[in-house]
């Protein structure tokens, strides 16, 4: 029996569906912050999240649409993707606050808990101003029917015979997707750069993304995302933060206690890591990869 399902052909029907889910959790999370006089650090990240899943089952999308119908759905993409930036900036002055907290007054100056006071009411004035534009912007966009609008593009599907085939499209763009990632995997142990280690955490995540995707909708698709690259990839977030908050400091801030403790901690971590890239053996090919990526070039998930 499960050999018979996993040979049925994959309909376009069952993508749309499984993307449809996933806009419908956008959807909630958006109603729930627009309701939300002070949206929540914790509902803030949920709605990140979503997005980012929303736009990666998007880009599956498009890769089985045909032209036409694709030029139709990424306008709307490119508004999800702005509404995910913004919501991207806010999580940034969260992060910032949460990293404030760990600031130990007791053991500091006069002058250094005044200036991490200052900024801390700076950071706090941004957040609070950044949710109020957030809320006006998903406020506005769900007016505009921006989310009904993508949900009807899942639901007005091509003639018969015009889509691609959804097997060959997924196993395609994993391809691509995982030989980007194992290309900046690379490039980060050659030179691990602040740039290089950010952009192996952005391809660690949209593999990991595409895969969660691709193992909900395709029965043939059961490649489990390694539990090693989902460590490495939490491991890079948290440096991650580290290095936003650390690059963004005012000048006064950055001669305080609090900001040593923080060069501090992020020195630790990326030691951790750089322990870890090295230690850790090349990724190794994906079996499809012999032109693969070439041939998924419409699939947008690099």
């Amino acid at each position: 029996m499960a050999r018979r399902v996993a040979d049925r052909p994959l309909r376009p029907e069952r993508v749309a569906r499984e993307i449809a889910s996933i806009l419908d959790d956008v959807e909630r999370a958006v109603g729930h912050v627009v309701a939300s006089s002070r949206p929540s650090s914790t509902s803030l990240h949920r709605l990140h999240r979503q997005m980012r899943r929303l736009r990666t089952g998007l880009a599956l999308w498009e890769a089985l649409l045909p032209s036409a119908e694709r030029d139709l759905l990424h306008p709307l993409d490119v508004r999800v993707k702005r509404l995910s930036r913004l919501v991207g900036r806010i999580r940034d002055r969260d992060i910032a606050l949460a990293l404030l907290q760990k600031f130990d007054g007791r053991q500091a100056r006069g002058a250094d808990i005044l200036r991490v006071a200052r900024y801390r009411a700076r950071v706090q004035d941004d957040a609070r101003t950044g949710r109020e534009l957030l809320r006006a912007f998903l406020r506005s966009e769900k007016d505009a029917h921006l989310f009904d609008d993508v949900g009807e593009r899942l639901r007005s599907l091509p003639r018969a015979g015009s889509f691609r085939d959804a097997h060959r499209t997924i196993a395609l763009a994993h391809t691509r997707t995982y030989d980007t990632m194992r290309r900046a995997h690379r490039k980060a142990i050659k030179r691990p750069t602040i740039e290089r280690l950010h952009r192996l955490r952005i391809r660690i995540r949209r593999a990991r993304q595409f895969t969660d995707l691709a193992v909900a909708i395709d029965p043939r698709h059961e490649r489990p995302f390694p539990v090693a690259l989902r460590r490495l990839q939490n491991d890079l977030g948290d440096l991650h933060d580290l290095d936003l908050v650390l690059t963004g400091l005012e000048k006064e801030v950055r001669r305080t206690a609090w900001a040593d403790g923080l060069r501090g901690e992020r020195r630790r971590r990326r030691k951790d890591i750089l322990k870890i890239l090295k230690a850790q053996p090349p990724l190794p090919a994906d079996e499809n990869s012999e032109g693969g990526a070439a041939a998924a070039k419409t699939a947008s998930f690099g």
